[in-house]
């Protein structure tokens, strides 16, 4: 008895729920039910996670999917870059380790809404959330955005290295942390970035591509450098 009893309150919890998350999908965009402070008072407060006795992933799967619905039926009109943005920050709430959502807020989000700033901060929030397989695509996508929104050329490099250094990470992601370097006037840094890379993998790809990105930068700023660079990579210039 008690456990039906259990069953029914959380049915009954979730049913509030989506219909508070639903409604604002049905009314006009210009009523003030849409502003964040009205909007987040529930969905978005990590109060409301002891209520759903361990049905957050249900919750965050609903709002997923009323948001993917929301996008499709405007994607041609003018979306609502905050509420978008507060669904998206719900979902992560409810399900911290949900990669589509975090994919979602890097790759269309923004490009809808103009709201960079708000792509960026749910990256910086979910890098320590996403388990490992999927880490490497959140910086690349937060490195990619500090290099053309922000024009931030170190911290790119940064998070490129970070993303290049898995192993399942395409061969030329480990370079574009030295691109980064060189766009910023760190040719030094960059060529010493480039040499370690080449020394510390085995992969003969790697190997090639990082020889030929070493090979230019050395061809390029051949007198800017105050150490000397190996051999094997001046021969190659010179050939």
């Amino acid at each position: 008895m008690k456990k039906n009893l259990i069953i029914v309150f959380v049915i009954i919890v979730f049913i509030v729920a989506a219909n508070f998350v639903a409604t604002p999908l049905r009314i006009e965009k210009n009523e003030e039910f849409w502003t964040k402070e009205q909007l987040t008072a529930v969905i978005s407060s990590p109060d409301i996670i002891p209520f759903m006795l361990g049905f957050e992933s249900v919750l965050a799967n609903y709002l997923w999917i009323k948001t993917m619905l929301y996008v499709g039926e405007n994607i041609k009109g003018d979306n609502d870059g905050v509420w978008l943005r507060e669904m998206i920050k719900a979902v992560n709430m409810l399900n911290p380790s949900f990669f589509p959502s975090y994919e979602f807020a890097a790759l269309v989000m923004p490009n809808i809404t103009g709201d960079w700033e708000g792509a960026r901060l749910i990256l910086e929030n979910g890098i320590p959330l996403v388990d490992g397989s999927r880490k490497r695509f959140l910086y690349f996508y937060l490195g990619w955005i500090y290099y053309t929104q922000y024009r931030d050329y170190t911290r790119a490099a940064e998070l490129f290295a970070f993303s290049g250094r898995d192993p399942r990470a395409p061969a030329h992601w480990r370079t574009l942390s030295a691109t980064m370097l060189s766009d910023a006037g760190q040719i030094e840094q960059s060529m010493l970035f480039l040499l370690d890379l080449y020394a510390g993998t085995d992969d003969p790809q790697v190997k090639k591509i990082l020889r030929g990105r070493i090979a230019d930068l050395y061809k390029e700023h051949k007198n800017e450098f105050s150490f000397k660079i190996p051999s094997e990579f001046l021969e190659r210039e010179s050939n």
